[in-house]
């Protein structure tokens, strides 16, 4: 008995072994269809698998260079558009500037204007109080020369009394009362 075990173990070895090296064998019909399995295999994953996954590859490829030009664009213009708003800006300062300039001559002149005007206000309120002034000085002067000539026709008619009649010593007190001027 340990004789066969001895047998039989060492049969399935020796079997092995010999699949083992016929599987390790070059054999020339294996290469060849292994070589037309991978050209199938090659040529089904190139028509099914490559070819999309390469139109895929393609196609992302440019939306990314399409997203890239957009980008580089959307940057111009962003550019542009902050040169244009800069020059906006510049030319809204500058409209500012000469607004306010023009606004502060109007005003300069206004006020030249309002000064001109005020002279002429206060020299004519000066004219009209000289000439009310000299016209109550007139009248001043006109009362106090009739009054003066009242009181010498009195002072007369009291030296002289009953000498003169009443047409003499209205026509003395006039001509004393042109007489007398108080200047």
């Amino acid at each position: 008995m340990a004789a066969e075990t001895q047998t039989v173990t060492e049969q399935p070895i020796a079997e092995h072994h010999d699949s083992v090296g016929s599987v390790l064998e070059f054999n020339g019909q294996m290469v060849l269809l292994t070589w037309v399995a991978f050209g199938i295999a090659a040529a089904l994953l190139a028509k099914l698998l490559w070819k999309p996954i390469l139109n895929f590859v393609e196609a992302r490829e440019n939306e990314i260079k399409s997203a890239l030009d957009d980008a580089q664009k959307a940057r111009q213009a962003a550019a542009e558009a902050d040169a244009k708003a800069e020059q906006t800006i510049t030319q809204a300062k500058t409209e500012a500037r000469q607004l306010a300039d023009e606004q502060a001559a109007i005003a300069r002149q206004h006020i030249v204007r309002m000064e001109e005007e005020a002279r002429e206000a206060i020299a004519q309120k000066k004219r009209e109080a000289e000439e009310q002034l000299r016209n109550e000085r007139e009248a001043a002067l006109l009362r106090l020369n009739e009054r003066a000539g009242a009181e010498i026709a009195q002072a007369l008619e009291r030296m002289l009394p009953g000498m003169l009649t009443e047409a003499q010593r209205q026509s003395y007190q006039e001509k004393i009362a042109a007489d007398i001027r108080f200047n």
